[in-house]
């Protein structure tokens, strides 16, 4: 670029020398003419001098118009070079923007997973605390993680390349960025996944053990209805019957207050105070007086199976809390490794926008 510029100022130059001696040859040949006046040249007694004139500023200007081709060439050199250097200065701009986009998605992200992190501990937390109950998680909606994996790789790679030039890893930020963007969008899938999976597992569960207990209900209300028929004037006196019948009284009155608070029912709830004292005294009945009737025996069957369900269920989930708890620890948490590696890219890339 400097040196067009020094081509043209060196034309212009020889130029204006160019038009000098035209005016210095002009002026000598008017100087031969006698009462010579201003452009005033007498033809017809100088015809050596005037073709001699013609001949060398034909000459002069036929060069001339050469310098102005050459000049022009230049100028045409000269913007092609300046378009082109526009166009690198929008490249470099452009891969700049590349890097601020990152940066931005990058702080996005990194709240992103640890909000994500807090729910997780959260929802492990409750559901280990209670196991029983239909604990809810909720996962984020921000579309960051497949944003960066969906930018183009090969203008992400100029980005880094041109920007990091110098350092002798840059490649390795550029595949260390991917690597963690693809690892967390799995993990996160992979959670939901899982997540899915073990809230269908408990509500399956949850309907089959509401089921047993409504079952339960009714063959307490079938063996009150057997004892009446067979002992009508004094059934409310055997302790069969007063069992049964105080489970279904007690139990009704349990899910009415729960409706009347507008609460879900509690399975552990039900098994400590409910399940467990019938099972008891049942397990009594058994010894003395035995059982009296052949349903007798199924109350105490069905109730120590619903208590062994909602053992299994809620050591499932249990085992899936830690599971997500775990989860937390290696890849949510503010102190895992692939949080601070991505920490750490983040400030190296914004520490090449400040320069």
């Amino acid at each position: 670029m400097n040196k067009i510029k020094l081509y043209k100022k060196i034309l212009v130059g020889i130029t204006i020398v160019i038009v000098l001696l035209i005016i210095i040859f002009t002026i000598d040949v008017i100087s031969e003419t006698p009462n010579k006046s201003f452009l005033n040249i007498d033809f017809e007694n100088k015809n050596n001098i005037v073709s001699a004139y013609g001949a060398l500023i034909g000459g002069i200007l036929a060069f001339l118009s050469i310098l102005f081709v050459f000049y022009g060439l230049l100028e045409q050199r000269q913007q092609t070079l300046n378009e082109r250097k526009e166009k690198e200065e929008e490249n470099k701009q452009e891969l700049l923007d590349q890097l601020k986009l990152l940066s931005s998605y990058f702080k996005s992200t990194i709240n992103d997973i640890l909000n994500q992190g807090e729910i997780l501990a959260e929802y492990s937390q409750k559901e280990q605390d209670s196991p029983s109950e239909m604990n809810m998680m909720y996962f984020t909606t921000n579309k960051n993680f497949s944003r960066i994996i969906d930018m183009k790789p090969l203008s992400i790679y100029k980005a880094i390349r041109t920007n990091f030039h110098k350092d002798e890893d840059w490649e390795k930020i550029f595949l260390n960025i991917y690597s963690i963007f693809d690892f967390y969008s799995g993990a996160l899938k992979e959670l939901k996944e899982k997540y899915t999976s073990h809230i269908n597992f408990k509500v399956k569960e949850q309907r089959k053990i509401n089921f047993e207990i409504r079952n339960l209900l009714s063959q307490c209300s079938i063996l009150v209805d057997k004892y009446r028929v067979e002992f009508p004037d004094d059934y409310m006196s055997y302790s069969w019957v007063k069992l049964a019948n105080e489970f279904t009284i007690q139990y009704y009155a349990y899910l009415e207050d729960y409706k009347l608070n507008d609460r879900l029912s509690n399975l552990r709830y039900i098994s400590d105070n409910f399940l467990e004292p019938f099972l008891k005294a049942a397990i009594e009945l058994r010894n003395m007086p035995g059982y009296e009737k052949p349903i007798c025996r199924k109350l105490l069957v069905s109730s120590s199976d619903i208590r062994k369900d909602i053992w299994e269920t809620e050591f499932n989930s249990v085992h899936y809390a830690k599971d997500v708890e775990k989860q937390f620890n290696e890849y949510f948490s503010s102190e895992n490794k692939h949080l601070k590696e991505l920490e750490r890219l983040k400030f190296e890339i914004d520490k090449k926008l400040q320069n």
